[in-house]
Order: structure tokens, then sequence, then C-alpha cells
């Protein structure tokens, strides 16, 4: 497979770049990975990897094992990377990588503001790995006044660089995203994939992800090109599991839920889950705008009346109008489930994704589903 670059950095300006990071964000990047061929006195000689967040960033440190140095932008549990902005020290980091990976679709535009002052910079973006899965085109999303959307793939031939590659192709298939829209009753959301940019939470798509940093690293540092490889592969081995999982559930019934942010809509698509949620709700909260009062009432009614099996909450992004509907969610005994946008501590992305398909299905134990599961 070609690699994804831009043009190269020379070295001076790189190590400028580098020595940016360590003088100015040392309380900024985090350090996921150990530093290849590290010993005492010794300097880094691997690839260095940048990831956008600490999810990406993980998944870069499973394919890497030892022989990358890698860091995340954003790692705070309580930072909302829909409105962060870069310092100078993060945009420094990410012009002075071998590889940068990130979401893309106007979800951490600062790296794509930061890439326009990149030269020869490997790139992984997960959108594009979602496109290659799936075939579906996610389009820039506007986040309040942090719309940055996809302006700069033009420029950095992002768009179509991988085409429609085979790879994880036949769970695009397999979890395809069924029509199983709201219940126009409730104003409910369609949420179609071009307007959902969490795609770490399509399980294909984090399996392509690493396949692709795995070619990318291969391409920087063929030495260790096979290990690599064998890497991505243990990672999406890691996976299948739950997507096993995901298909148990989806045999058990299609459940109905709502959802403060879409975040997780794509893992519940995967078992074909409906979703309840009201339109307008959504689209307010993630225009960081209210709600108008006929969404919010909408909302607590299905929490109120029990319409749904559980509520998918964004501890990340709780406001006033989020934390009044978890409330009316507890006080009628409807399971809440738990999302956040970065890895929890402690926890890398196979584990995180165990514990969060755990608790779904725990949290449909008793839940009469709104059908019989047949397609």
């Amino acid at each position: 497979m070609s690699s994804s670059t831009l043009p190269r950095t020379p070295l001076s300006a790189r190590v400028v770049a580098l020595a940016s990071v360590a003088v100015l964000g040392g309380a900024v990047l985090t350090a996921c990975g150990s530093d290849a061929g590290s010993g005492e006195g010794s300097a880094q000689t691997g690839p260095v990897v940048v990831a956008s967040t600490s999810v990406y960033a993980d998944i870069a440190e499973q394919v890497a094992g030892g022989n990358a140095a890698v860091e995340s932008v954003i790692s705070d549990p309580a930072a909302d990377p829909h409105s962060y902005e870069a310092s100078p020290a993060d945009a420094a980091a990410v012009t002075g990588a071998d590889l940068v990976v990130y979401n893309g679709a106007g979800y951490d535009s600062f790296v794509d503001r930061a890439l326009e002052n990149a030269d020869d910079v490997h790139v992984v973006r997960a959108v594009d790995e979602f496109e290659r899965v799936t075939g579906e085109t996610i389009a820039g999303h506007s986040h309040g006044d942090h719309d940055h959307g996809d302006e700069h793939d033009d420029e950095h031939g992002h768009e179509d660089e991988h085409g429609a590659e085979d790879g994880h192709d036949e769970h695009g298939d397999e979890h395809g995203h069924d029509d199983h829209g709201a219940d126009d009753s409730h104003g409910g959301h369609d949420h179609d994939s071009d307007t959902n940019e969490h795609v770490w939470f399509s399980l294909p798509t984090a399996a392509a992800v690493a396949e692709r940093v795995a070619e990318e690293l291969a391409a920087i540092d063929e030495a260790n090109a096979e290990e690599y490889r064998e890497n991505a592969d243990r990672f999406a081995d890691s996976l299948a599991p739950l997507e096993a999982q995901l298909d148990e559930i989806h045999d058990r019934g299609h459940f109905a839920y709502a959802q403060t942010e879409r975040i997780g809509a794509h893992l519940f698509d995967a078992a074909h889950m409906v979703d309840l949620t009201p339109r307008g709700f959504l689209a307010s909260i993630e225009d960081d705008t209210d709600p108008s009062a006929a969404d919010l009432s909408a909302m607590l009614d299905l929490m109120a009346e029990r319409e749904v099996a559980f509520l998918a909450f964004n501890t990340q992004t709780e406001t006033s109008v989020t934390a009044r509907v978890r409330d009316a969610a507890e006080s009628a005994d409807v399971a809440v489930l738990d999302l956040t946008e970065t890895l929890p501590e402690g926890m890398d992305y196979t584990e995180w994704m165990t514990q969060i398909v755990d608790s779904l299905s725990s949290a449909l134990d008793g839940a009469t589903p709104v059908d019989d599961g047949g397609h």
C-alpha cells in the first residue's frame, strides 16, 4: 500500500519543532509509548507518532510496540476535543512528527490547522478508514463556533487516498447501518453517518486504523515492518470477540435507546439498535445551544415512560440540560451508559470497548426489544 505523506520537512526544522515541544509542551503532550532504542544516555531513534487523542495514541502504540515514541495531544478525560484549541507546543508536535494519527471531519480540527505548516508527515485519518470499510463518507461537522470541518482535505489530499480497499470490509457489510430510524412521534434523529464523526466507536474502523498505522510505520521504518503488521493483526483479533458479542445482542432483538450526544452511535448501530432521541435535542446539544422546550420535554418523556432500554450519556460534555435528562433516567430506573471521548485512565482501547459492550449487554437484561430482531 502506498503511504500517505506530505512533503518532507528539513531536518533542522524538525529539530526546532521537537525542541519547542520539549520546552513548551511538557505538561500538554502525554507520552504513551516507550522510546525505541532508548537507554541511559541514548536518544530517540525510532519514528515519532503524534495522535490527536489518547484513543488514537493507544491504537498507534499497540501497533508500534517498542519501536516508536507515541504521544497524545489530548489525554485529559475532562477535555472536549471538539473545541480544543491547540497551543504552539501542540502544533509543533504535529509538524515535527513522522506520523500523525487523528479523527478528521472537524472533530479534532486543530490537527488540520497544524498540518498546514507541516512538510513530510505521514497521516492516518480515521474517517478515511471508516469510509474504506463501510463505503460511507463522513462530511465535516459543525460544533458551534468551532466549525473547521474538512477545509484542508483537498490541500492535503486525504479524501480519496486509500480508496475502497479490502481489509475489514466484511465488517462494514455485516454491521451496516440498517434503517431502524426513530419513531417520528418522538422526533427521532436519523443519525446518518455523514454527521457522526465519532468513528473510533466503530470496531471495524479501529481495526482499519491500526492496519493503516502499520503500513505507514512500515514505510517509515522498514526494518520493523513485519512487526508493525503483526501487531495490527493482533489488535484486530482482540476486537473479534466484541463484534461477536454485538451480534449476540442483535440476535436478542432491536432495543430502543436515547443519547445525550451521538458519540457511541456507531457501536449501537453494529447491534442494530433503534435511536429514539429527538432530532432537535441532539442538534442543540451538539451545537452548544439549549434545546427547545418541546424537544427537552420529549426527551424527558422517553425517560419517564421508560420507552428506551438505556440512556447513553457523554460525561465529558455534561451540561445542566443533559444532567437533568440523566436525573430523569435514574428516577425512572432507566439504565445509564456512561461514555467518554478519551480513554479512561489505566485502560487500553480493547479493555475500554470491552467494558462498554459488557455494560451495554447488562443494561439490556430484562429490557423488551421493539421487535423480534428480524431483518
